[in-house]
């Protein structure tokens, strides 16, 4: 193992004690400050409007995510060392504790793809090392991120700074607190008189102008990357703020979200040679999500995964692939009471004739992907049906 690898891995490990650590303290930081504001009973103010609902676990959802070989591999490898049906009777209570936490690090290590879970939980084994976890860096790059951002955003809320203020500061952080929890709840109000009925949402090049025109083709006023009446076809507004037109993501109630997706092995090859590098799309996204890759192909699946993710965050109402599931869009609309007649005009049709290489020219261009570029890859492929790469 390489030292940069090892003192990543030092690094994430501290990082994973200090955030379940930092869960605990706001935990309690959360109760105390509700216990407050429960006594002040300030008026128009709703337990429901301050109550904060248990965190889920931020790890990954994707189905299939431990399909990489290697990391099995590795996690057989621990499992002999300690599962609880393996351990020899005459260990200590301390020792089977400890394995036992091990095992249970290494379940959720494999259930969610974390190299660096699963490389501490070896080392602390003396598990050899497989050489492919020297190739997972830049992946457990990212988990470490992710992890002090997740410790960010918990140590600066409003309740943590309550937690830990004096007493005369403590009265001022929840005077502001309600004053600005007022604000927000008058915000909302006027926002649930701003409604539209559609809001579509994509990646550049996998369909976000084919399905307005799509829906325009059933009588929609459902316009590309502008607001029409019914609603808009917009892929930066994942983003919050569009990029095309004057529009908040959280300024409009959308009665109906959905989501256009299309096969990364039509849709990638079109991002590698039509959205040109440094162009206004690929600045907006990589101002978002920090799009990282040694090639453009590369870049390409890292900013389609990544920003599948924030689209996936904010919960689309459907999802549809733009190849084969028109029908299946059209059914969801007209069974949720929208006004509109089949037309097949459109089905089928590209509504941009960019021309650009095949997936097959773009490999021998730039060659084949790396492992970690095909996780991203495949992770989207199998969420959403397509063949594997």
């Amino acid at each position: 193992m390489n030292i940069q690898l090892q003192r990543l891995i030092r690094k994430y490990e501290f990082l994973l004690e200090d955030w379940h650590d930092v869960k605990e303290i706001s935990k309690s930081a959360n109760q105390e400050m509700s216990r407050e504001i429960h006594a002040s009973k300030p008026e128009g103010i709703l337990e429901a409007d301050f109550t904060k609902e248990e965190a889920e676990d931020t790890e990954k959802e994707d189905i299939n995510r431990a399909s990489d070989e290697h990391l099995k591999k590795l996690f057989r490898k621990i499992v002999v060392k300690c599962h609880p049906d393996k351990l020899y009777s005459d260990i200590n209570e301390d020792e089977r504790s400890m394995l036992i936490d091990l095992y249970e690090r290494a379940v959720d290590a494999h259930d969610n793809d974390n190299w660096a879970l699963m490389i501490i939980v070896a080392i602390k084994l003396g598990v050899e090392l497989p050489a492919e976890a020297d190739s997972m860096l830049s992946q457990i790059e990212e988990d470490t991120v992710e992890l002090e951002d997740m410790i960010s955003k918990e140590t600066s809320s409003i309740a943590w700074q309550f937690y830990h203020a004096n007493e005369e500061d403590k009265a001022k952080i929840l005077q502001n607190y309600l004053k600005n929890l007022k604000m927000v709840k008058e915000l909302k109000a006027k926002k649930a008189a701003k409604q539209k009925l559609i809001l579509g949402l994509g990646h550049p090049r996998t369909g976000t102008g084919y399905t307005a025109k799509l829906l325009q083709s059933w009588g929609l006023d459902v316009k590309h990357e502008k607001m029409g009446k019914q609603g808009t076809v917009d892929w930066s507004l994942a983003a919050g703020k569009s990029l095309w037109q004057d529009v908040d993501l959280k300024g409009w109630d959308w009665q109906h979200i959905i989501y256009c997706v299309r096969d990364p092995k039509q849709s990638i090859p079109s991002i590698v040679y039509t959205e040109n590098v440094g162009n206004a799309s690929e600045k907006f996204r990589n101002k978002k999500v920090s799009i990282i890759g040694s090639n453009k192909i590369a870049k390409a699946i890292d900013s389609l995964y990544k920003w599948n993710k924030i689209i996936l965050e904010i919960k689309p109402d459907l999802i549809y692939r733009i190849e084969d599931e028109s029908e299946l869009l059209f059914n969801y609309l007209k069974d949720n009471g929208i006004g509109l007649e089949w037309s097949d005009e459109i089905i089928g049709k590209k509504q941009n004739t960019r021309k650009h290489p095949s997936w097959e020219e773009m490999i021998a261009e730039f060659g084949d992907l790396s492992v970690n570029t095909k996780r991203k890859l495949n992770i989207y492929c199998k969420s959403f049906g397509y063949d594997t790469v």
